[in-house]
This record gives C-alpha cells, sequence and structure tokens, in this order.
C-alpha cells in the first residue's frame, strides 16, 4: 500500500465571494451630523457625494453606499486593512449599482482573486442596494464571480 496522496481535480468552476452588511440610517445621519465634510471626504467619493445630497432623504443613500462598501471589504480574502472606503465607488447606472474601484481596492480584490485561482479579467461583481427609512436600515451586498485559472492535478 503506498503512502501517497491520490491526485485531485481542482476545482474548475466558478469561484463566489459575497459580502452583505446592514446599517442603521440613523448611524449614518448621526455621522453626517457630527463630522459634515470630513467624514463625507474620508468615506465617500466625489460623485457619491453629488449623488446623495441630490436626494431627497441623503442619509439613507449614503447609509445603502456605506454598506455596499463594507459587504466589498467582506468579500476579500483575510483582513481589508489598507483599503479605504472612498476607494470603493458604487456608481449608478441605468442598468443598477456598479463598483468602481481604485488601485488600492483593485489590487486587493486581485490578491482575493489570485489566492482563489481566479483570472481577474473572468471575474465579474454585482451590487445590490436597498434602504427603507421606515425600517430605518439599508443593506449593501456584493457579489464577485469568476472562474478558476487552470485544471491542473495536484497532490493533497
Amino acid at each position: 500500500m503506498s503512502d501517497e496522496a491520490p491526485d485531485v481535480a481542482r476545482n474548475t468552476g466558478p469561484t463566489v465571494r459575497h459580502g452583505v452588511d446592514v446599517v442603521a440610517i440613523d448611524r449614518i445621519a448621526d455621522l453626517l451630523a457630527e463630522f459634515g465634510d470630513s467624514f463625507r471626504g474620508r468615506v465617500f467619493t466625489p460623485a457619491e457625494q453629488a449623488y446623495c445630497e441630490a436626494q431627497g432623504d441623503p442619509p439613507q443613500h449614503y447609509a445603502a453606499r456605506w454598506a455596499a462598501k463594507e459587504a466589498f471589504l467582506k468579500t476579500l480574502a483575510g483582513s481589508s486593512p489598507g483599503v479605504p472606503t472612498a476607494a470603493i465607488e458604487i456608481d449608478r447606472r441605468p442598468d443598477g449599482p456598479r463598483l468602481s474601484l481604485a488601485p488600492v481596492a483593485s489590487d486587493a480584490l486581485d490578491a482575493t482573486l489570485d489566492a482563489c485561482d481566479v483570472q481577474p479579467e473572468t471575474a465579474d461583481i454585482a451590487v445590490s442596494l436597498t434602504h427603507d427609512q421606515t425600517a430605518g436600515y439599508a443593506i449593501g451586498s456584493v457579489t464577485v464571480v469568476g472562474t478558476a485559472r487552470r485544471t491542473t492535478n495536484r497532490r493533497i
């Protein structure tokens, strides 16, 4: 009997990483009231600020974006220090919200995908936002899907 491990095929199907976050709209409203432009500038891009400020109830829109940024950070492998939330932008597009990543956030995502053996070019990111002033919460959900890069065998 051999004590060598058998060859095992690598997973070549899709790889999914998912993050979700819930935030109280009042919490974001309090941060906006207390820290104003300092908070906005540290957490949100100018485009996000312009969008949120143009809405009838800016705190709920800021809260949804905050939740989506936190959800994205949860998709990263390990901890995500060094990825400021302002490096993650939620773009509003006709077909739904999308993420735009500054280089530091994009590099962190690429490292996570590499650790999952996924080519960054094959990855797609889905974003979902919701907020409800009556319930007082905003939710952000981010899903990253990619395909494994190789079909080699490895020893386990």
